[in-house]
């Protein structure tokens, strides 16, 4: 059975919660071989979510955003600033 976009909307959304299994998961992906907007939405769903733990993350206190980079291109003054920065918004 084919989905339309509407369910594939909410199917990709779900499957970032890991809700999705099986057959259901199976159309998703024909869904999204077929049409090229929902492919193209389901990768900004998946972009989102990186990003949202990336800011998590940051706001955590966690090292692993600046900390963790093997080069030091930054000083400890600018990583501090962007810390900053990003926890204001």
């Amino acid at each position: 059975m084919m989905i339309n976009c509407k369910e594939s909307a909410i199917r990709s959304s779900q499957l970032r919660e890991r809700r999705v299994k099986g057959i259901r998961k199976l159309e998703l992906w024909y869904h999204l071989l077929i049409c090229r907007f929902c492919r193209t939405y389901h990768g900004q769903i998946q972009m989102l979510g990186k990003l949202s733990r990336l800011i998590g993350k940051a706001s955590a206190g966690s090292t692993g955003v600046f900390e963790d980079a093997s080069d030091e291109r930054l000083s400890a003054e600018a990583k501090t600033r962007i810390k900053k920065n990003l926890t204001a918004v």
